[in-house]
């Protein structure tokens, strides 16, 4: 049996599957076509998270769409510690959960942002360093006066906010899976024009 971080391949291959396949449910989609809006991947951002949705569909849909959003990480991460025991499955599941959003197999992997489905994963995982996530966010944007921009500069320093609380070895894994991904998600917005 191949070992990886103590979790055997095939446990590991569950983990990104299964935290792939929840994070490509395109809530934004489906409760657009439920609130009798257009698809969200075609109308404002292009993006099926819950801005987009609040902002061209309805209110309540993009709110449903944020909490939704949001648990997906940690259904996946919940699921797989159900099942299996090893600290490493839970970074492999969240992380893919992530990337399972942004790039979703079951709409043409357009999906959203990230944002939601971190933010989940942070309020379980590391909650205390939010205020201090949030903080960086609107003081750096506040110079840059560019979203994605200022996304990803703080998202690249998302690890380092981590440090002064001794995270595990998985928890900074975590981190640094989900950083790397919002730099990369939001860099195809680097030079949008913001309304």
């Amino acid at each position: 049996m191949f070992d990886f971080m103590q979790a055997s391949f095939w446990q590991s291959a569950f983990a990104i599957i299964t935290g792939y396949l929840i994070g490509s449910i395109p809530w934004g989609v489906l409760l657009s076509r439920l609130f009798g809006g257009p698809d969200p991947r075609t109308v404002g951002s292009g993006h099926t998270g819950a801005t987009n949705v609040a902002r061209n569909v309805h209110l309540v849909a993009g709110i449903l769409t944020g909490v939704l959003d949001m648990s997906k990480g940690l259904l996946a991460i919940w699921l797989v510690q159900q099942l299996f025991a090893g600290p490493w499955l839970m970074p492999l599941a969240g992380i893919a959960a992530v990337i399972g959003h942004c790039w979703p197999v079951f709409v043409d992997f357009r999906g959203g942002m990230g944002i939601g489905v971190s933010a989940g994963l942070a309020l379980w995982q590391f909650p205390m360093i939010i205020p201090f996530y949030v903080a960086a966010y609107l003081l750096v944007n506040y110079f840059i006066k560019h979203q994605a921009r200022t996304v990803m500069l703080i998202s690249a320093f998302l690890p380092l906010m981590l440090l002064p609380f001794r995270p595990s070895p998985a928890t900074m894994a975590l981190a640094s899976g989900i950083a790397m991904v919002l730099v990369i998600r939001w860099a195809s917005d680097f030079n949008r024009v913001y309304d």
